[in-house]
C-alpha cells in the first residue's frame, strides 16, 4: 500500500507543510471527551448530539490521502486491512461512515530528509527525552536474527498477560505475525533488558505501527519512547517512507493521544483507490493548500 504516485515509478510530490488544522484539533477533542466519558458507544451521540455533529462535519473536512495497492506481500497487505472495515462488519453504521468518507486514523507525515524531524520548537520535549534516555544508558538495535525476533515476541507476550495497568492487559496475545515483517527495532537498557519492542510493517510510502510498546514501566521505558520513536522515522525516511499510520480506534487513551500529538501525529482520512496508469491525483486540505501527485 503506498500513496497513489509510487504505483506509477518515478513520481514528485509538491505540497505545503500541512500542520494540525481546527477540524483535526476538533475531532481529538471530542473523542478525547468519548474517553473521558468510559467510552460509551453511540450512547454517546444521543446524550451530545451537536458535540457529535460537530465533529462529524470536522471529520469530513479531513485532510484526506488517496492511497492505492502497490504490494503483495505481508507488510502491504496488514497496511491494506489496518485500513478497510471488517467483512463481518459490514451493515455495521461505523462499516457504512468509513466507506462513505474513508478511514480515520492518526499519521505522521515524514520529512523529506533524514536529520529534519526532531528540529524546531514542537519538538523540544522530544529532544530533551531522547537525551534523558541516553543519559540513562538506554541504547538500540536494529534486530535480524530470528532467534532473537523469537525471544523478544515471548518477552513481549508475556509482558502483556502480565501488564500491571489492566486497560493494556492482553490474557491471550496474538503478536505472531510480526515475524512477517522485516523492519524490528528495540531499545534496551544498559544492563541489556529489552525496553521497548517496535515493529512496523512497510510499504512503499506507507508505514503503520504494528508495534511500538514498552515492555515493562519506568524511567528507561518512558524515555525510550521519545528515543525510539526518532530512531524509527529516521529509519522510514531512509526507506523513503512519506506517512506512518498509527491504524488504530480515534478513541485510544487520552496519554497515547497526547503523546501523539506532541511527537507530530494529526487526524486525516485515507481512502484505498485502484490506480490507473498515467493517472494524477491530487487532495486539498483545510487551508487550501494541494499535495499533487504528478507524472514525471
Amino acid at each position: 500500500m503506498t500513496l497513489l504516485k509510487s504505483s506509477f515509478g518515478g513520481r514528485s510530490i509538491r505540497s505545503a507543510k500541512l500542520t494540525e488544522t481546527d477540524h483535526q484539533v476538533r475531532v481529538s477533542r471530542y473523542f478525547e471527551h468519548y474517553v473521558d466519558r468510559g467510552k460509551p458507544g453511540y450512547i454517546h451521540v444521543v446524550r451530545y448530539p451537536f458535540k457529535s455533529l460537530s465533529a462529524l462535519i470536522a471529520l469530513l473536512r479531513l485532510p484526506c490521502l488517496h492511497v492505492a495497492p502497490s504490494s503483495a506481500r505481508a507488510e502491504g497487505a496488514a497496511i491494506r486491512a489496518v485500513l478497510s472495515p471488517r467483512a463481518t462488519a459490514v451493515l455495521s453504521p461505523r462499516s457504512m461512515l468509513t466507506r462513505a468518507m474513508g478511514f480515520a486514523t492518526a499519521a505522521l507525515q515524514l520529512p523529506l530528509e533524514p536529520g529534519q524531524y526532531s528540529l524546531g520548537a514542537s519538538k523540544q520535549t522530544l529532544r530533551r527525552k531522547t537525551r534523558r534516555a541516553r543519559m540513562l544508558g538506554v541504547r538500540w538495535a536494529e534486530v535480524s536474527d530470528p532467534q532473537e525476533r523469537l525471544d523478544l515476541l515471548k518477552f513481549a507476550e508475556e509482558y502483556e498477560r502480565t501488564h500491571p495497568n489492566p486497560t493494556y492487559r492482553n490474557p491471550d496475545p496474538d503478536i505472531r505475525s510480526l515475524l512477517s515483517y522485516r523492519l524490528w527495532l528495540a531499545a534496551y537498557s544498559a544492563e541489556g533488558s529489552p525496553l521497548l519492542l517496535s515493529v512496523t510493517p512497510v510499504d512503499g510510502e506507507l508505514a503503520a505501527l504494528g508495534y511500538f510498546r514498552t515492555l515493562g514501566s519506568g524511567k528507561e521505558q518512558s524515555n525510550a519512547r521519545y528515543l525510539m520513536t526518532e530512531v524509527l522515522v529516521e529509519h522510514l525516511v531512509e526507506r523513503g517512507v512519506r506517512y506512518l499510520l498509527d491504524g488504530g480506534s480515534l478513541a485510544l487513551p487520552n496519554g497515547i493521544r497526547h503523546f501523539q500529538r506532541m511527537l507530530g501525529f494529526r487526524i486525516y482520512r485515507i481512502r484505498i483507490v485502484r490506480a490507473r496508469r498515467g493517472q494524477a491525483c491530487s487532495h486539498v486540505d483545510d487551508n487550501g493548500s494541494f499535495l499533487t501527485l504528478e507524472q514525471v
